[in-house]
């Protein structure tokens, strides 16, 4: 309806402020992810998306199956192997059989992948602190709370269902 003034009035409910939450969090998110992933590909050495998510696999699961890498990173078996041949060539990682049965082949990172990470983490805090600085203490701690949030009900999400509205 308009009023005198040239305006239309709202009828009905106003609109759910919710609704573009999810877009604007997946475009926060996105921009979140770009800063992260470059700091992977930015220093030395250098490690794509997928090296690095296998990197951490190992660190967080000593002693992995390549198998178990494969679903861990969410990739086939065989492209899994070839990740491994290039993360052992580069002497971050080594394949060591188990000694009760020399079929299995376990995986353990090496001194030189445990750096890698360590500077990946290094550049990503730097990174990260340049950013926030430039945010307001306020803007910053509604930041943490939100993710600290985001990551428990991330958790208390069904692993393999997104929950429905």
């Amino acid at each position: 309806m308009e009023d005198g003034d040239g305006r239309t009035d709202h009828i009905g409910p106003p609109e759910d402020p919710r609704s573009s939450l999810p877009a604007d969090t997946a475009a926060a998110v996105d921009t979140l992810v770009a800063l992260w992933t470059r700091t992977a590909r930015t220093g030395t050495p250098q490690l794509s998306a997928l090296q690095l998510h296998a990197l951490h696999a190992v660190r967080t699961a000593p002693g992995l199956t390549l198998g178990a890498l494969a679903g861990a990173v969410g990739t086939a078996p065989s492209a899994a192997s070839r990740l491994c041949d290039r993360l052992e060539a580069a002497g971050m990682i080594r394949r060591e059989p188990q000694p009760t049965n020399r079929r299995t082949i376990r995986l353990a990172l090496t001194r030189r992948g445990q750096d890698a990470l360590d500077a990946v983490s290094a550049r990503r805090e730097l990174l990260l602190r340049e950013v926030l600085d430039l945010m307001s203490s306020d803007t910053r701690g509604q930041l943490l709370s939100g993710l600290t949030a985001f990551a428990a009900a991330s958790r208390a999400a069904e692993p393999d269902e997104p929950r429905r509205p």
